[in-house]
């Protein structure tokens, strides 16, 4: 029974929605519950991930080393932490706590790969999917960069004596 609801809330969270159900309940029976405690640390910013974590119960601090204000983003019930994780070997861009007991479904990227092996169809699918978001946010990069561009064309400054 708590399977069937873990495959659930997994069908609702992207990537995961993308996927058919018997993937799901494949991934779901080959992941790790974990219990955290409050105040405990999942992992640092720039440790190495292996994966992700879906939060089934409780909540977890997001806070980055740079944030000179120390602002935390939480994130509780049915969120993604590390979504790039599960498909590439990526450092985590932040360190997430524990706010309070939380429960959460550890996804090794070993298993996500042995998943989609399994459904060739579905990791086309999601391929797809990742590959239209990377242009999409390629696109909008290249809307900021030109804006900067321009601004810094337009404002008189150290960079405008400069160039005159």
């Amino acid at each position: 029974m708590a399977l069937e609801k873990d495959v659930a809330r997994l069908a609702g969270t992207r990537p995961f929605a993308l996927l058919p159900r018997a993937a799901l309940q494949l991934l779901a029976f080959a992941c790790e519950k974990l219990q955290l405690p409050a105040d405990a640390t999942l992992f640092q910013e720039g440790d190495l991930a292996d994966g992700g974590y879906f939060v089934l119960s409780g909540s977890l601090a997001l806070r980055r080393q740079s944030d000179a204000q120390n602002r935390a983003h939480a994130v509780g019930a049915d969120h993604l932490i590390g979504e790039s994780a599960l498909f590439a070997q990526v450092l985590r861009p932040c360190s997430a706590t524990a706010l309070e007991d939380s429960t959460l479904l550890r996804i090794p990227r070993k298993t996500v790969a042995r998943v989609l092996g399994e459904f060739p169809e579905a990791a086309a699918g999601l391929r797809d999917d990742l590959a239209e978001r990377a242009g999409r946010l390629t696109r909008d990069l290249d809307a900021v960069r030109l804006r900067l561009l321009d601004f810094e064309a337009t404002t008189p400054g150290p960079a405008a004596a400069e160039r005159a």
